[in-house]
């Protein structure tokens, strides 16, 4: 079994384990990379369960043993592009020199490492349904809330260049459910959100749904609450050293989302963008960095 048929398999079957073995899935499915490097014990650890719960956990999902469920991990990570490597290594390097410079290494690295892991994961086909999905939508309904909020509002901002069918989600005075009473079959709810998730924003995601909506989640997990509901999931790493989970591999994603609705788009688009751009300068939104003062 390779890396992605296995990923596939605990996603499948990740509903009927105990809570114990949810949470050595989720480990596993969140930080493949420590599956390869450590010992059973020290992934164990890591996750916060037994040794014995991840013998548990491959057996049930087909193995013999655990070095065996090892196997897959191993291959899938002298495959990825480790172009990462070398900045990081710049970045620790930096870091002898100052505490100060330290902690910015230890967030930067673990930011370029996300960023890899994310894109390597998903692949340019699932990037590429993502946008078939929001470029055939009548509207797209845009959602991310607390720590995420400035990616629901950057896509929203520059797909507005663009673009007239998208609605971002405010849920001012608790009214995410009075704006989602416009969703209709075919329309698409971009839902973004990582561990822990809001009540709010799952409340309002059932919602669309259930007026025939169809969800498009970025999320920090397959097995998400999100990426449960949704018709296709985006799922970032988030595994940065910092108390709040990074939001660049989700902002990331999201420029890339815009890039290629952008690319896809035709010349009426093009034109639409033209014409934004004619109105901010005609109010004098943006100073003209070519004049002299």
């Amino acid at each position: 079994m390779d890396f992605a048929a296995l990923r596939q398999r605990i996603e499948a079957q990740f509903t009927e384990l105990s809570p114990q073995l949810r949470r050595a899935a989720r480990f596993v499915l969140d930080r493949p990379e420590e599956i390869a490097l450590s010992s059973m014990r020290g992934v164990a650890a890591k996750a916060g369960v037994t040794p014995s719960t991840m013998m548990r956990l491959a057996q049930d999902l087909g193995f013999p043993g655990y070095e065996a469920f090892r196997v897959p991990f191993s291959a899938w990570l002298r495959e990825r592009e480790l172009s990462f490597t070398e900045r990081a290594r710049e970045l620790r390097e930096r870091a002898r020199h100052s505490e100060t410079a330290a902690l910015i290494s230890a967030i930067m690295s673990a930011d370029l490492a996300d960023l890899q892991r994310t894109y390597t994961t998903l692949g340019e086909a699932k990037l590429g349904e993502a946008e078939r999905m929001l470029a055939t939508a009548p509207r797209i309904f845009i959602i991310g809330v607390r720590s995420l909020y400035p990616v629901a509002y950057f896509f929203h901002y520059a797909c507005r260049m663009f673009l007239d069918r998208t609605i971002l989600l405010t849920g001012q005075g608790g009214s995410f459910a009075d704006e989602l009473r416009r969703v209709e079959p075919g329309d698409v709810i971009l839902a973004i959100g990582y561990e822990p998730y809001p009540h709010d924003m799952l409340r309002a995601v059932e919602f669309g749904v259930s007026r025939g909506g169809r969800v498009l989640a970025i999320t920090d997990s397959p097995i998400s609450p999100l990426a449960r509901r949704a018709a296709l999931s985006l799922v970032v790493a988030a595994n940065g050293p910092s108390f709040f989970p990074s939001i660049v591999p989700a902002l990331s994603i999201a420029q890339a989302l815009v890039a290629l609705l952008l690319a896809g788009s035709g010349d009426e688009v093009l034109e639409r963008l033209a014409g934004s751009e004619r109105q901010l300068c005609s109010l004098g939104v943006f100073i003209d960095s070519t004049r002299r003062e």
